[in-house]
């Protein structure tokens, strides 16, 4: 069994506005306010997450995901009860989740000339947001990670994370950071509507 799967979907396309609206009912009362608030094509992203999350949970435990478990903290980390670790990111045309049953972890995707950032500019900088999301850390404390000039691993307040970059698509930046090293990652691109399947796309393990 892998230590990590990652599976992630492009955003363009048609959506399901009937699994969308399932999902959104489903979800804890004060998250769903928030989904609610905002505008669709971020409401779309964010429920498109959580349906790659389902799928997900459904491929470790061979169950359906109970929704209503999901927590998701003010200003701490989203998390599921009883497992698995997880973690999800997205930028305006893709968006991916992380998880895992042995290692808490964080995820960060950026797409090519973000911000007009380079390829190089922005795997250090998906690096330090991966490794703040594993930590449970704000962006604030974005300036105390410090990473190894190979961007292997990442230090903050002397605590390591181990880093590895992803290959998700030709116009995305992907980092990986868990608190212990991993042996395999599978990543996997699943189809653009909540609950469609999807084709894999490599092991990214070593």
């Amino acid at each position: 069994m892998c230590d990590v799967i990652v599976l992630h979907a492009a955003l363009a396309g048609q959506t399901n506005p009937d699994s969308e609206h399932a999902l959104l009912e489903r979800l804890p009362y004060a998250y769903r306010l928030g989904l609610e608030r905002r505008d669709s094509a971020a409401r779309s992203a964010s429920l498109r997450a959580l349906g790659l999350l389902a799928e997900g949970f459904l491929h470790l435990r061979q169950t359906a995901l109970d929704p209503a478990r999901l927590q998701f903290p003010d200003g701490g980390k989203p998390s599921l009860e009883g497992g698995p670790y997880f973690s999800i990111s997205h930028s305006a045309s893709r968006v991916a989740v992380a998880l895992s049953e042995r290692h808490d972890l964080g995820l960060d995707l950026e797409e090519v000339g973000a911000q007009g950032r380079s390829r190089a500019e922005l795997e250090r900088w998906t690096a330090v947001e991966a490794t703040l999301k594993a930590l449970g850390a704000g962006l604030r404390r974005s300036p105390e990670v410090c990473l190894s000039h190979d961007l292997a691993t990442a230090e903050i307040a002397g605590v390591v994370v181990h880093l590895r970059s992803v290959v998700l698509a030709a116009d995305c930046v992907a980092a990986l950071a868990t608190r212990e090293p991993v042996v395999r990652v599978e990543v996997e691109e699943r189809g653009q509507g909540i609950g469609d399947g999807g084709q894999g796309t490599g092991d990214t393990g070593q």
